[in-house]
């Protein structure tokens, strides 16, 4: 029985450290993925200061209207910015989901991590428990046979 609890508490261990090495991974995984999204929140709000100055731009070239060119310049590069805001979004949108999906996963990973750890828990407390009833058996067998071997001692005296 001890052999086999013994096993069982490797395998428990075992299964634990290799869910909790993929949890590890996973875990660097969303590290990345929030990384990723605040180095584009940090490039959205650059371009949003840019075009804030482009904007101010357009308005002082459309006051003076001295140049038609550098104004229908300035507009077209603002929708350019536009676009690339709204691409920035659309990434931070799947980033987003990216995120839930692999937090999820590493939910899922640690509870099973967390589930491996409690069964090898038992499994110790287990062979524990039975340790200490084969070492209580084997002394009062050992205390049985004093008592026999002293009773016969005295019958024999």
């Amino acid at each position: 029985m001890s052999s086999a609890l013994r096993a069982s508490i490797e395998r428990w261990q075992s299964m634990a450290e290799g869910v909790g090495k993929e949890a590890s991974e996973v875990q660097k995984a969303l590290v990345q993925v929030r990384t990723q999204h605040s180095d584009l929140c940090a490039e959205q709000e650059k371009i949003r200061h840019m075009k804030l100055g482009y904007m101010q731009q357009l308005k002082t070239a459309e006051n003076t209207q001295v140049d038609l060119q550098q104004s229908t310049h300035l507009r077209r590069f603002m929708g350019q910015l536009d676009r690339t805001t709204q691409a920035i979004i659309d990434q931070m949108a799947e980033l987003q989901r990216q995120q839930q999906s692999i937090a999820a996963r590493f939910r899922e990973l640690n509870s099973e991590r967390v589930k491996f750890e409690t069964l090898a828990a038992r499994a110790r407390e287990q062979l524990k428990h039975s340790t200490a009833r084969k070492e209580q058996k084997e002394a009062d067998m050992l205390s049985a046979q004093r008592f026999v071997a002293k009773t016969r001692s005295r019958l024999g005296e």
